[in-house]
């Protein structure tokens, strides 16, 4: 160990204030989503509500509709709210087949940017669709990142299993 003792308390310290300013809830009950912490307790503030852990995409049964809902802690306008998915994970199993351009979605490569604004109460909305690419085998396809960010709240994430097929599909497709 390195520095004068007092270095060494200074520097537990700081690590305990890091520590405690860390901030981890969790959305729907299970699914983590991380917010960043250092807003006042009265600042705006959105949560993910009902985000799924597992979004299946079966080839029988059309395009799947991925759904957002976000809702905002009244009375607080959150100003210039952005939503972020990155599907890049999702590569060789699974292709967008519509975007939400009503709430100014866009396709880049595989981010999906929706930019939503100034969001008051809350808002729901189904940014794109998914289907299983041709020849895609039955099971995981892999996660996709949903990051919500503002120019006045903390930032929230969360990560969604996309599985091809029913969740627990064998391999050879069979359910």
């Amino acid at each position: 160990m390195t520095g004068t003792r007092s270095q060494r308390v200074a520097g537990a310290a700081a690590a305990a204030v890091l520590v405690t300013l860390a901030v981890t809830v969790r959305a729907g009950g299970n699914a983590p989503v991380a917010a960043v912490a250092g807003e006042p307790a009265g600042g705006p503030e959105l949560r993910l509500v009902g985000m799924a852990g597992t979004y299946s995409i079966r080839p029988d049964d059309g395009p799947a509709a991925y759904r957002i809902t976000l809702q905002a802690r009244e009375p607080r306008v959150v100003k210039d709210v952005t939503v972020r998915i990155d599907l890049s994970a999702l590569a060789g199993r699974a292709d967008v087949a519509r975007v939400d351009e009503g709430h100014r979605c866009a396709l880049a490569g595989r981010i999906m940017t929706c930019v939503l604004g100034d969001v008051e109460r809350g808002v729901t909305f189904t940014p794109f669709t998914l289907t299983p690419r041709q020849g895609a085998a039955p099971g995981p396809a892999g996660a996709m990142t949903t990051t919500v960010t503002s120019a006045d709240a903390p930032t929230v994430r969360h990560t969604t299993q996309v599985v091809v097929g029913a969740p627990g599909t064998p391999p050879d497709g069979r359910e």
